[in-house]
């Protein structure tokens, strides 16, 4: 073989070799490029479900107690004992207080005297005209005699009947002397001490008890419900709760009691009243509480998360997901809000359709999704709100409930 062939195998060789070397490059390093990311926005749904919605119209409101009475000394005196600790509960007819009764009573002995004395004088003048009528069947006594001892009778009898008044009347003054409460309630703080002269002039009073049971709660709502709580109070009994300041705490259940006889034209609203019977201690007189008046219920109504609905310049609208993972933007009528749901009332959802909970900020009409969390309908918005909990390995039971 010549030097010139031997130069030709050689350089074959090399380029049989480099062309080798390049293929396995390729083929090794594209073994190891990593796969493509998914395709499509990553978004949390949850299916529209089928719900009965309650509509509430809420109102601030105050805790009115349902009477309030101011104890007033119905008699003058001093008063002996304060028989009652402030802040107290006390039922009706519990003595509260004493005033001294010495000089009623005292008055009360004169009168049952005054009563003895004059009812005696009224047995003598009707023995005296039981004798005169026997005398003038013999002629003994003239007719005269006889009209004037029946109208001497006919005179202690009313004076026994003033005497009796008497003795009654002082017999109630010296009762007024123990003061009762006229209520089951609770005491305020004291008003008068021991020892001070009370008269039956007096505008504080011995004491203020406020009966706290059952409650009651006054609240104002504009005029243009009242076409709704009219049909609400014609269908039955309707419900009132009243919640704390911070609308958290349910403090009580109670319902509807009256609604006031005409619109404050200052205010457009009109006084409503709703009655607590079991609210405990919950509603204290003049605590400020929400009152959330249910005028009526939207039977089997589509509800989706609050959260899903989105908010644009064309009013309110949801994303959809449609076929192909893709999602479609519908427009909405948001309804009554129930806890963390909405109620839809024009029909723009179905019940059943998935409809987007997060990452909808970044979605467009026909834009492609990937659901990497999902919940039923019936499930907790917060286990479809958590895309982060799925793809770092929550369980899938917790995604798919």
């Amino acid at each position: 073989m010549t030097r010139k062939h031997l130069n030709w195998t050689a350089l074959i060789v090399i380029a049989l070799l480099i062309v080798a070397g390049v293929w396995f490059f390729v083929i090794h390093h594209a073994s190891r490029k990593p796969a493509a990311a998914p395709r499509g926005t990553p978004v949390s749904t949850v299916a529209t479900k089928l719900s009965n919605v309650p509509v509430y119209i809420d109102s601030l409101g105050t805790v009115t107690p349902t009477r309030t009475v101011t104890v007033i000394s119905q008699v003058n005196g001093i008063l002996d004992s304060v028989d009652f600790k402030e802040g107290q509960f006390v039922h009706r007819g519990q003595v509260i207080a004493h005033i001294d009764s010495r000089a009623l009573q005292a008055q009360l002995v004169q009168a049952q005297g005054t009563l003895a004395h004059d009812k005696a004088a009224l047995v003598n003048a009707q023995l005296d005209l039981q004798r005169y009528r026997q005398l003038i069947k013999v002629g003994s006594i003239t007719q005269q005699t006889l009209d004037t001892q029946l109208a001497t009778v006919n005179e202690d009898q009313g004076t026994v009947t003033a005497d009796s008044g008497s003795v009654q009347n002082l017999q109630v003054q010296v009762g007024y002397c123990t003061i009762t409460s006229p209520v089951d309630g609770v005491v305020g703080l004291r008003l008068v001490d021991p020892g001070n002269y009370v008269t039956t002039t007096s505008t504080t009073g011995v004491a203020v008890i406020t009966q706290l049971q059952p409650a009651t709660v006054v609240y104002a709502v504009p005029e243009d419900y009242l076409g709704q709580i009219h049909k609400a109070m014609s269908r039955g009994t309707v419900a009132v709760l009243a919640y704390d300041r911070d609308k958290k705490t349910l403090l009580a259940q109670g319902t509807l009691l009256a609604v006031d006889n005409q619109v404050d034209t200052s205010t457009g609203t009109i006084k409503v009243k709703a009655e607590f019977p079991q609210s405990g201690s919950a509603l204290f007189p003049n605590q400020f509480v929400n009152a959330r008046m249910q005028a009526d219920t939207l039977t089997q109504i589509p509800v989706i998360p609050t959260a899903a609905i989105q908010h644009g310049t064309q009013g309110d609208f949801v994303f959809v997901v449609t076929a192909g993972n893709k999602v479609a933007l519908r427009n909405v009528k948001a309804g009554p809000v129930s806890g963390d749901d909405t109620a839809i009332l024009d029909g723009g959802v179905k019940a059943g359709e998935q409809v987007v909970t997060d990452g909808a900020d970044k979605l467009d009409n026909g834009s492609v999704i990937r659901v990497v969390a999902s919940a039923p309908a019936g499930a907790s918005t917060a286990a479809a709100s958590a895309p982060a909990s799925a793809a770092s390995g929550a369980s899938a039971t917790t995604a798919s409930n």
